[in-house]
């Protein structure tokens, strides 16, 4: 999302690891963000999918840099 300070933080500490990503806008993808929000029953932002798995903001993970261990760790299991 433009403008989401959380967004752009964990895009650039994604970045800073050398992860590699996809970004979609939810403002140009409305009606797919719609669907998984509704899906994993969570609309907040920043929201991570790998594979099958979401890692969720105040489900997953409280602060960016908690949601970044995270993702190391489960790209580590792939």
């Amino acid at each position: 999302m433009k403008g989401c300070p959380h967004c752009d933080n964990l895009k650039n500490q994604l970045n800073e690891s050398d992860i590699d990503f996809v970004e979609v806008d939810i403002d140009e993808n409305e009606k797919l963000y719609d669907a998984f929000s509704k899906k994993v029953g969570n609309d907040l932002l920043p929201a991570v999918l790998i594979d099958k798995t979401a890692f969720l903001p105040d489900k997953s993970f409280n602060t960016i840099d908690e949601a970044v261990k995270q993702i190391k760790t489960h790209l580590q299991v792939l």
